[in-house]
């Protein structure tokens, strides 16, 4: 705050400037501004959501998907996770799934069925475990290794409908007893594929890469051999012979490029991390006819959701956030790759609907500004008078984000310039000024005012420290 002036004067500086840069003169400017961002402009061909977890079944209100589309996205990936349910309610849990594939297809999305590896099924007495998994097993169990694939082959049939199956190695999964090799994996997953080619021959196969690094030894995370590991059996994987080729894609998780918790590991060696995949690995796989090839960044757009960083989304339940410097990056280091879309997680929908807007958009141009994206949204969210208020209280939020906050110091982005110095209790004063917006320009998933009260929340936290 400068020097003579109070929070009251301070306040209406802010407001007297906020009609600047932040604010779009007229509502049709806006709405053209929108609209032109949604196009392509050197964007993704993919721009995908994994939008139920095992935990999570897929969206049922239709409106959920109007705004998945109005964000820009064209692919979602919904977990298989009948392995949670009793045997004779799974044609219940199928039928439900079947329906979920019918909801997206005709709202214009392509659907992508994730399956995972070594889990075990649930046989009782309660229907289904709650939030809790039965466990994964060790794939050296030749037993549970036939029911699995029994069970993977009949989740395949009753979900033929979908245009994708994507096998997911490990978290959940690998072996949790650390006697599996890569070759273990590799031949789970041709088993896989074979299922899909005569389940579902109409269906494109992909292996993600995504926990690979737990069929070997089983590393937690929270070490640096996790990560090293992750890139030695992603590289092996993919060069197995006869396993990636046409009609088959795959997805890299991008940890090495953009995940906090295996940055900070990395720094704290005083290591470099191998980028992976670098462009030549692209131009590789793109040789040998592999399509598509995808990124799979989970973490970013629901923050440090993995408990890395507290108070996190796991932990509240969801916080809103901001990321849109983040997501720029991210979106460019994928577009420099070669890859031909991005998949982001999508479980706090309403929490974290900004995220999830910047990431479409980003996706779909390479031009949009994360300023010029900011201030989209907060045109969505609040009146005409007052968007630009809010644009400043969502840089301000951002700049102090977990995400920011949870990466090694040198990989941190520069922060928004505001023009005036924000503390939390003046943000907080600015975000009252603040009038929903009553028909905002696209179907969001809840009223503004809701969203609003989220971000009041956010800046209680960060005031809290």
């Amino acid at each position: 705050m400068r020097e003579g002036m109070d929070r009251r004067g301070f306040l209406r500086a802010v407001l007297a400037t906020s009609a600047g840069p932040f604010l779009f003169q007229n509502s049709s400017m806006f709405e053209r501004e929108a609209s032109r961002s949604a196009e392509h402009a050197g964007g993704f061909e993919t721009v995908g959501l994994y939008a139920s977890l095992p935990t999570d079944p897929p969206p049922k209100d239709s409106r959920v998907y109007d705004f998945f589309k109005a964000c820009g996205y064209n692919y979602l990936e919904f977990c298989e996770a009948g392995f949670r349910s009793r045997p004779d309610l799974l044609p219940e849990y199928y039928r439900d799934m079947s329906n979920a594939i019918t909801l997206a297809h005709d709202k214009g999305f392509r659907v992508g069925i994730v399956l995972l590896a070594g889990m075990e099924q649930w046989t009782g007495p309660d229907s289904t475990l709650g939030a809790n998994f039965p466990g994964v097993f060790s794939p050296r169990d030749k037993t549970k290794l036939t029911e699995r694939f029994a069970h993977l082959r009949h989740a395949v049939s009753q979900l033929r409908g979908a245009d994708v199956f994507v096998f997911l190695p490990g978290d959940p999964g690998g072996d949790p007893e650390g006697n599996s090799t890569l070759e273990d994996c590799v031949s789970f997953c041709r088993q896989v594929q074979e299922i899909v080619k005569q389940q579902a021959p109409a269906a494109t196969f992909i292996l993600n890469l995504w926990g690979i690094a737990q069929w070997e030894g089983f590393p937690s995370p929270s070490s640096l051999r996790f990560w090293e590991q992750e890139v030695k059996l992603s590289r092996a994987a993919v060069a197995a012979p006869g396993l990636l080729g046409p009609k088959s894609g795959v997805s890299f998780p991008l940890h090495n490029y953009y995940r906090s918790l295996a940055l900070s590991r990395y720094s704290r060696a005083g290591l470099k991390p191998e980028l992976y995949p670098a462009t030549q690995d692209i131009e590789t796989l793109r040789k040998r006819g592999v399509s598509p090839m995808l990124g799979w960044p989970y973490f970013l757009v629901d923050e440090a959701d993995d408990g890395f960083v507290k108070p996190n989304n796991q932990e509240s339940g969801g916080q809103s956030s901001c990321e849109t410097r983040y997501i720029r990056a991210l979106v460019d280091c994928g577009l420099r790759l070669g890859l031909d879309g991005l998949v982001a997680n999508a479980i706090f929908r309403e929490a974290e609907s900004l995220n999830i807007y910047a990431f479409g958009q980003m996706c779909r141009s390479a031009e949009l500004t994360p300023e010029r994206l900011i201030d989209q949204y907060a045109g969505f969210v609040a009146d005409e008078r007052t968007r630009g208020v809010l644009g400043r209280v969502l840089r301000y939020i951002e700049n102090h984000s977990n995400w920011q906050n949870s990466l090694p110091v040198s990989y941190r982005l520069k922060n928004f310039d505001l023009p005036h110095a924000l503390s939390a209790p003046v943000a907080l004063d600015l975000l009252a000024q603040v009038k929903p917006s009553v028909q905002p320009a696209i179907p969001l998933l809840e009223p503004p005012a809701i969203y609003l009260g989220r971000l009041k929340k956010r800046l209680e936290t960060i005031a809290a420290g």
